[in-house]
C-alpha cells in the first residue's frame, strides 16, 4: 500500500511527485505510528480508526490495559507480521507516554517506531 508521506510535524507532504509517497516498509511503519497517535472517532471517514485514548487514560491509568490496546492496534495494521519489541515510558511530570516498538512487516523488514517525547 502506498501512502502520502508525513513530515516531522505530522503533516502530509506535497509538491515532490512520487517522492511525496511512501510505500512498502516505510508505508507500514508510518501507518503504525499514525494509528498509535490517532484518537478513536477523530477521523470522519472511519470512526473506528485510532485508539480510545480518553477511556484508556482514565484515572487510575491501567498501563497493562493500555499496552494491550496499543499492541492490538499495531497488529491490526495492514502489513504488520509481528511485534518483536515493545516498551512504554510514562512521564508523570510532563504527562506524556512514550511508546517504542519494533515490528516485522510482510516484506520481512524490521522497523523501530517511536512516539512521544
Amino acid at each position: 500500500m502506498r501512502v502520502r508521506r508525513i513530515d516531522a510535524n505530522g503533516d502530509w507532504t506535497f509538491g515532490s511527485g512520487r517522492a511525496s509517497y511512501a510505500d512498502r516498509s516505510e508505508s507500514v511503519a508510518q501507518r503504525v505510528k499514525t494509528r498509535i497517535l490517532s484518537f478513536q472517532s477523530d477521523w470522519f471517514l472511519d470512526l473506528s480508526h485510532g485508539l480510545p485514548w480518553f477511556q484508556l487514560i482514565e484515572r487510575p491509568a491501567d498501563l497493562a490495559r493500555i499496552e494491550r490496546a496499543v499492541k492490538s492496534q499495531i497488529l491490526r495494521t495492514d502489513g504488520v507480521s509481528k511485534i518483536t519489541d515493545f516498551s512504554m515510558s510514562p512521564n508523570v511530570t510532563t504527562r506524556q507516554l512514550s511508546i517504542t516498538t519494533t515490528i516485522v512487516d510482510v516484506y520481512g523488514v524490521e522497523s523501530t517506531i517511536s512516539t512521544g517525547a
